[in-house]
């Protein structure tokens, strides 16, 4: 299936090669953090690496939750919080991707944060 609008993902590299197979599969564009910088480069440098490129960051980090990313130079970051066990994760991507690309579709271009968990999700823009 086609999906509702194409996405530009950036995979930390934290997240399971199943989640970018899947996305890919489903005909977004997607970049792997390991792919373009160095492995051990710190978040605050990924999170300006996603916002520059103007694409979604996936992490299962729960740094990214961290007072320092609520500073204005990150206001423009959308991303995924993943939190259910990362095996899980494509399949929690897969249940939810139509949440995922109505939510970026309305957005509209501004940031947007999804939190996906192992029984539950959450949706801010």
């Amino acid at each position: 299936m086609a999906p509702l609008i194409v996405i530009r993902f950036l995979l930390d590299n934290n997240v399971p090669d199943s989640v970018a197979h899947f996305l890919r599969e489903r005909g977004h564009d997607v970049e792997l953090v390991r792919e373009i910088m160095a492995s051990d480069a710190k978040d605050p440098v990924v999170a300006v690496a996603a916002i520059e490129a103007q694409r979604v960051l996936i992490s299962w980090d729960k740094d990214f939750n961290h007072q320092r990313f609520q500073q204005p130079r990150f206001a423009a970051l959308s991303r995924i919080g993943m939190s259910c066990p990362e095996p899980d994760g494509a399949a929690r991507i897969a249940q939810l991707i139509d949440v995922v690309e109505f939510t970026y579709a309305r957005a509209n271009g501004s940031p947007i944060l999804i939190r996906i968990a192992r029984d539950k999700y959450q949706v801010r823009n």
